[in-house]
């Protein structure tokens, strides 16, 4: 009786176990970055987006992180074959270490959107959306996620 029940409780463990790094109950799928840099207010909605870091810049109270956004996925992961979709700045409270978040590292981030801020790229005038952030997940540096299998055991162990 026990070996008839362990396969079906091992595949439901397993199922219930695979997933995204992130918590992604409750965003909204539909508004990206391009969208929420015109007038319409998407204030206080909360997205998943995701991106190439630009640049990291410690503020005097918060860290504002300059991401080149991409579509994300079912798990939150960038799509680093899809066509960028503008950018937008992430402004977390205190203090995140450049060197962690670099430039050329993939992010997701969940969170709300803030109001755009103006600023530039190069020479060129810039909207840009900013997220305001509840969750940020650095991709793996060595290859896309896709390539790898990740169990999470509720005690957040990763194999």
């Amino acid at each position: 009786m026990m070996r008839q029940l362990f396969l079906p409780f091992l595949l439901l463990m397993l199922s219930a176990c695979a997933g995204s790094p992130l918590k992604l109950e409750g965003v909204n799928r539909a508004v990206t970055p391009a969208m929420a840099t015109g007038d319409k207010t998407y204030g206080n909605l909360r997205v998943v987006w995701g991106g190439m870091i630009v640049r990291t810049t410690p503020q005097k109270e918060h860290t504002q992180i300059e991401v080149l956004a991409y579509p994300v996925d079912s798990y939150g992961e960038p799509d680093r074959q899809a066509a960028s979709q503008g950018r937008f700045l992430i402004e977390r409270q205190g203090y995140l270490e450049p060197a962690d978040f670099a430039a050329g590292r993939w992010i997701s981030a969940v969170g709300t959107i803030g109001q755009p801020q103006i600023g530039k790229v190069g020479e060129a005038s810039y909207r840009f959306p900013v997220l305001v952030p509840e969750q940020l997940y650095l991709w793996p540096q060595s290859s896309s996620s896709k390539t790898q299998t990740y169990f999470h055991f509720g005690i957040g162990i990763r194999l």
